[in-house]
């Protein structure tokens, strides 16, 4: 079914793995395995982040992913604070 709306031009590859991987996480509420929120950039986008380590996403809505500027994302296992390596 994807290869062929990718094969008929209506969407991009890209655009249909953006579309499965958001199903996936709103019926799962995972990413690899891991707990997932959404904060939207400011270019308009949501994206998805793994850190157990962020703010209230309601209280700041909008974060810039990696690709836009926005500073990685601190996961578990790599906390400054502890030596991890970012």
């Amino acid at each position: 079914m994807a290869n062929a709306v990718v094969k008929n031009g209506t969407y991009t590859q890209e655009q249909v793995d953006q579309i499965v991987l958001t199903a996936v996480v709103q019926a799962t509420g995972r990413l690899n395995g891991q707990p997932v929120h959404v904060h939207r950039c400011p270019d308009g986008h949501p994206w998805f982040c793994t850190s157990p380590y962020c703010e209230d996403v309601n209280e700041r809505p909008t974060l810039a992913c990696e690709n836009h500027g926005g500073r990685p994302t601190i996961q578990r296992g790599l906390e400054p604070w502890r030596g991890g390596q970012r």
